[in-house]
């Protein structure tokens, strides 16, 4: 850009700041922190998508919303002007995900012919859209991750922030409602919800976040290995806190699937899921409310869910191939109340109408065997993308990342397990962890030097994501070796 255009397109740039500030305050910071991550955006994305990543987590905190909107368009346009600078890395990046592409392609039509027949077209609209922008995160995360450093940046964004919504809870701060004093960041039954809203979004996130640190541990340079065990201890706690039976399902879940996939170190996986078992079971005997909810189980019929799966069972029945459109259970759900069969919380169906809280059934009730069959067998397609990146990186010799990919897989088996209880596709932190097992394999499949067009990272002096930008000296470091 010549530098007369540069210099009016910044003069320009800090008078709609200095505008937006006089007319709301946070408006104001967010647009500045927009514009001063402009620069960082351009010469190195992996830094703006990790902020993208972590402040998912966030994402129904007040404030929030405005800066992952923001910081998404900016990770977004840093992606267009380097694929416009080099569209053949893009088409490189894709090319080992071809059945991925084409199975999210399929989904997302079929997503949005189901509005035809939405009694709500508006609401299936509104999340048809949600689809679209996760959609395009994933292609981002596979296409602009292009290193071990660029992937463990990602994941410890991702740790950190779920770390903070459950230290914050745990002491005390309301995030969901920011309310002005600090209470207990806890639902109507005292149980921890942190940054997420709900406790079992909390759960899954932390057991997602639980397995990555772990493995991250292995693999991490010793800044992150001195804070990691905390951390997880902390998540640990976090855990038992949320009171979540699926979030303690999943947990007990991934402790299984770490022994039988950890390949190598399944006595270390051994070990790790014993004092995890630990402090988890110190944690709920300390916590008596948690132990009792979890057995009551049965006579609480999982808050109403049980209810809310019947519903979805006798909707699928009658519209078993097309559902009745994207995100319109709730607008049809009364229609089924008077079947036969006693159901005990019906005011979750019409008078406060509920989502289905189970991903599956959900897809199944709204888009019909067709729309569950494309996700399952994308779910499939991401667990099997982390395990040929793993054995890709094995005989490579790669052992630290080979790790980190059996750990990704362990992640999402738990996550897929934790939203069978949790209606969970439109949260942006569900699709950030799941897109980790492409990029890893988008990794394994490229040469060791990385993809053409990287610029080298001698002795951390510089960033250059492309021959011509580059950062100040060490401000992108953190180079977790390979």
């Amino acid at each position: 850009m010549p530098p007369a255009a540069a210099g009016t397109l910044a003069a320009g740039a800090g008078v709609v700041v200095g505008c937006a500030l006089a007319i709301d305050v946070r408006l104001g910071a967010v647009l500045a922190l927009a514009v001063l991550c402009v620069p960082i955006a351009l010469a190195d994305p992996p830094l703006i998508i990790a902020l993208w990543a972590a402040l998912t987590v966030f994402s129904k905190s007040p404030g929030a919303g405005l800066a992952l909107t923001a910081t998404g368009f900016l990770a977004f346009g840093a992606w267009l002007a380097h694929a416009r600078a080099d569209p053949a890395r893009i088409r490189s990046a894709l090319r080992p995900h071809r059945q991925l592409i084409t199975l999210i392609v399929l989904l997302l039509a079929w997503l949005t012919v189901s509005m035809a027949w939405a009694a709500d077209p508006a609401r299936a609209a509104a999340e048809a859209g949600i689809w679209y922008v996760n959609a395009v995160a994933v292609v981002v995360l596979v296409t602009s991750l292009r290193t071990p450093r660029d992937i463990r940046l990602v994941v410890g964004a991702v740790i950190a922030a779920v770390v903070a919504s459950a230290a914050l809870g745990l002491v005390g701060v309301d995030l969901a409602s920011a309310a002005s004093a600090p209470q207990a960041a806890t639902g109507a039954e005292g149980r921890l919800e942190g940054a997420s809203g709900d406790p079992n979004f909390m759960a899954a996130f932390i057991v997602a976040a639980v397995v990555l640190g772990t493995v991250l541990f292995s693999a991490a340079a010793s800044p992150w290995r001195a804070v990691l065990p905390a951390a997880i201890a902390l998540l640990v706690v976090g855990l038992a806190a949320t009171e979540s039976r699926g979030g303690l399902l999943a947990f007990l879940v991934v402790l299984g699937a770490g022994v039988v996939v950890m390949r190598g170190r399944r006595a270390v996986a051994l070990g790790l899921a014993a004092v995890a078992l630990l402090i988890g079971g110190l944690s709920l005997a300390a916590n008596p409310a948690a132990l009792e909810r979890i057995k009551l189980a049965e006579q609480d019929r999982g808050n109403g869910r049980e209810d809310l799966w019947v519903v979805a069972r006798r909707m699928a029945a009658e519209h078993p191939m097309t559902g009745v459109g994207l995100d319109n259970f709730t607008a049809r759900s009364a229609e089924y109340v008077r079947r036969p069969g006693s159901l005990d919380y019906v005011e979750l169906i019409v008078d406060r109408p509920h989502v289905v809280h189970n991903t599956y059934l959900q897809m199944l009730a709204e888009t019909g065997v067709i729309g569950l069959g494309l996700w399952l067998a994308l779910a499939a397609t991401v667990l099997g993308s982390a395990l040929r990146a793993a054995r890709r990186f094995e005989r490579a010799g790669r052992h630290r990342l080979a790790v980190l990919s059996r750990g990704v897989l362990v992640a999402d088996v738990g996550l897929l397990t934790a939203v069978f209880f949790i209606s969970a596709l439109s949260t942006a932190t569900v699709w950030v962890l799941l897109a980790l097992g492409p990029v890893l394999l988008s990794l394994a499949s490229a040469p060791d030097r990385g993809s053409p067009g990287r610029a080298a990272r001698p002795s951390g002096r510089g960033v250059g994501y492309s021959p011509a930008v580059r950062l100040p000296v060490g401000l992108a470091r953190g180079e977790l070796g390979s």
